[in-house]
């Protein structure tokens, strides 16, 4: 009798662990099929580039396709004008035409600031012609046109800090464009 009850229990674990088998075996039979992309990347000159001014900051630098104008000096509550800071070129000869936006993606502090413009021209021969004034102390503000072939925006910095300012003060800018 107990021979029959430990073959009764062996043949349980064995069935069980046959089951359990059969279970994994199934769930792993799955068929596999495959898609593929098939793709490539042209690596060009770039389309629009940022040219520091002669009144670019101290330490201003292009890298890739940010500039970075550090330390724009100014005194409490003195007036300051840039007006050879920042170009944008659209290094384009051939008829293609670019829409932009320039938006604020960080502010200045309006209580900081009496004023913080940025000032847009655009120009293909002389004269420039004024376009915008950008408020960077208003995260709503931001200006959208269009840009020819070979033609540049100049941007100029306006800026007037309060008495009462001081210290370093960081604002950031995005300039998105596409093909029209």
């Amino acid at each position: 009798m107990n021979a029959i009850k430990i073959r009764s229990r062996k043949a349980l674990k064995f069935l069980g662990l046959l089951i359990s088998a059969m279970v994994i075996a199934t769930a792993s039979a799955q068929v596999y099929r495959y898609m593929f992309i098939d793709g490539s990347i042209v690596v060009g000159t770039q389309e629009m580039s940022w040219i520091l001014g002669d009144e670019a900051p101290t330490g201003s630098s292009i890298s890739g396709t940010t500039a970075i104008l550090n330390g724009f000096p100014v005194d409490q509550g003195t007036p300051a004008n840039f007006t050879e800071a920042l170009f944008l070129r659209n290094n384009n000869v051939s008829e293609t035409t670019f829409n932009y936006t320039i938006t604020i993606t960080n502010e200045l502090s309006s209580t900081d600031f009496e004023r913080a413009k940025m000032h847009i021209y655009q120009n293909y021969t002389v004269p420039w012609t004024h376009l915008y004034t950008m408020d960077l102390t208003n995260p709503a503000d931001s200006y959208s046109e269009q840009l020819g072939p070979l033609q540049h925006l100049r941007m100029t910095f306006e800026v007037n800090a309060t008495m009462t300012a001081s210290g370093t003060y960081n604002f950031d800018l995005q300039l998105e464009y596409v093909e029209s």
